[in-house]
């Protein structure tokens, strides 16, 4: 039996803390997302980057990917984590409030909505939101303001020159289009339909009722279905305590404590040594991780899966069809 190591790691949430000749539309809860592109090529490609983190003398790479995005009225550079495991894309309160100082008509933008009986809190909305990152300029007419959330920064510590995290890409975004991420070349775009490059070895996949890629994981002729978040990229699959013996009972490898939407838990790594099958593609000798408390795990499915197994993959989402592809 292989000796059972812990690490205990505190992870923010960032994943964890930390013109156009094309247009179409996507109704989501909150407004209508408009997304212009800036030009009529199949692809237009935008770009994302890696965050890295050295935590309790730990290197941990790759643990989120961040989308250099401008806001209208803010002058500084901005990131937002891409992150398909959320329902919605959002801004968060406490980095957006920071820059009131900057432009004096900001907060004038953001106001309060009631959410239905059963919600006990207030919540806000940015009207008029204005984001652009590569070829994409997005627009939405009352975006979802995450209260009570993000960095606090004073007027002091924010230059010119500072890049800031600001908020979240969510699945909302991707609704009744492609999707196409390069992790190679650290890109993605969205298309109206499949490039043609793509179009074999499509696999069905289930989209959850908040529009999410659901994957079929095949294991001992038993099948699963696995969330697919890009949000988080620490963990190649994770499961709930419920479910980890249908996939490993190996010994815990080591255990690590996360932050996810500001709460703290630990999780258990096991091997999983036998050969499985995810959305066409079979895997051997991964990780999976328990989850004991439940948190990030979506109890409809049966784990979640997020980067680490594709980091040499270029991945293609069907939202419209329900498909995917990994090349």
């Amino acid at each position: 039996m292989k000796k059972k190591s812990k690490i205990i790691i505190s992870i923010s949430i960032l994943c964890i803390l930390f013109v156009a000749c094309g247009c179409y539309t996507y109704k989501s809860s909150f407004g209508i997302w408009e997304i212009k592109k800036s030009s009529k090529a199949e692809i237009v490609w935008a770009d994302f980057i890696w965050k890295n983190q050295t935590i309790n003398g730990k290197y941990f790479e790759k643990t989120a990917m961040l989308i250099p995005c401008k806001i209208k009225e803010i002058e500084n550079n901005l990131t937002f984590q891409f992150d398909i495991g959320s329902n919605r894309t959002m801004l968060y309160e406490k980095s957006l409030s920071s820059f009131y100082f900057q432009n004096e008509t900001l907060s004038e933008n953001v106001e309060k909505f009631k959410f239905p009986l059963n919600f006990s809190k207030n919540k806000k909305l940015f009207k008029n939101l204005n984001i652009s990152f590569g070829g994409y300029e997005l627009f939405n007419e009352s975006s979802y303001v995450l209260g009570n959330y993000g960095l606090v920064s004073s007027v002091e510590k924010i230059n010119k020159g500072d890049t800031i995290h600001i908020g979240t890409i969510g699945a909302d975004l991707f609704q009744g289009k492609v999707l196409i991420i390069d992790y190679p070349k650290q890109k993605f775009a969205i298309c109206e339909e499949v490039p043609d490059q793509f179009k074999k070895t499509l696999v069905d996949i289930e989209l959850d009722k908040n529009g999410r890629p659901v994957l079929p994981l095949l294991l001992n002729s038993k099948k699963y279905r696995i969330l697919f978040d890009n949000g988080s990229s620490l963990f190649p699959l994770a499961t709930s305590t419920k479910n980890i013996n249908n996939f490993s009972t190996n010994p815990v490898l080591d255990s690590i404590e996360i932050s996810s939407w500001g709460e703290k838990h630990i999780v258990d790594s096991r091997m999983i040594t036998d050969t499985f099958d995810l959305a066409g593609r079979k895997f051997c000798n991964v990780k999976i991780y328990e989850n004991h408390t439940g948190l990030g795990i979506d109890k409809k499915t049966d784990g979640m899966a997020g980067n680490f197994l594709f980091w040499n993959s270029t991945i293609v989402i069907d939202f419209k069809n329900k498909k995917i592809g990994i090349y």
